[in-house]
């Protein structure tokens, strides 16, 4: 198991641009220019650790024996990276970003957290 962070760009074929076309009122994503403003022109950003997904993290790393998902459990914050972005618009590029835990190859069954 692995903690991932992500920032992508938002196009019609990505899953919350569909939600919009579905009748989600909410326009999805970011402007990549207000996300700049609020960096001062950095490009990343740091997004807040929910205390619920640090305490998963936390179960995780104990039934894995895992340090690495220990040390991030014990962040209250993750740095995403926009830097591959630098080449879109930022007056007209909307993003999506965020973390999630991924599964790597040979992780073990783990009950609880296998849906």
């Amino acid at each position: 198991m692995k903690v991932s962070t992500y920032a992508d760009v938002l196009t019609s074929e990505h899953p919350m641009a569909q939600a919009i076309a579905k009748g989600n009122k909410r326009t999805p994503g970011t402007l990549l220019q207000d996300l700049l403003a609020q960096t001062g022109g950095r490009y990343e950003v740091a997004v807040d650790l929910p205390d619920v997904f640090r305490e998963n993290l936390r179960r995780l790393a104990e039934l894995t024996s895992d340090q690495t998902l220990a040390a991030v459990a014990n962040q209250a914050q993750v740095t995403i990276s926009l830097e591959h972005l630098r080449k879109h618009d930022p007056s007209s590029t909307r993003i999506v970003y965020g973390y999630r835990i991924d599964r790597e190859p040979g992780d073990p069954a783990l009950p609880g957290f296998d849906r």
